[in-house]
């Protein structure tokens, strides 16, 4: 049960971390194509270190 909710937690948070990023790079630059990159690899470190955190269990 805690390997699913901290998957789930981890999915979300890489899901506003993309949204973040997108709103933030179109706050600054009004593009929005600068931020998906950026806020995809957040997504991926978040997802990574939720993986490891779900192994140890």
């Amino acid at each position: 049960m805690k390997k699913i909710l901290y998957k789930l937690i981890g999915l979300v948070l890489g899901v506003l971390a993309v949204i973040a990023c997108i709103k933030l790079s179109k706050h600054i630059m009004g593009n929005v194509l600068i931020g998906l990159p950026i806020g995809m690899f957040i997504a991926a470190s978040i997802r990574q270190l939720t993986n490891k955190i779900t192994n140890k269990l």
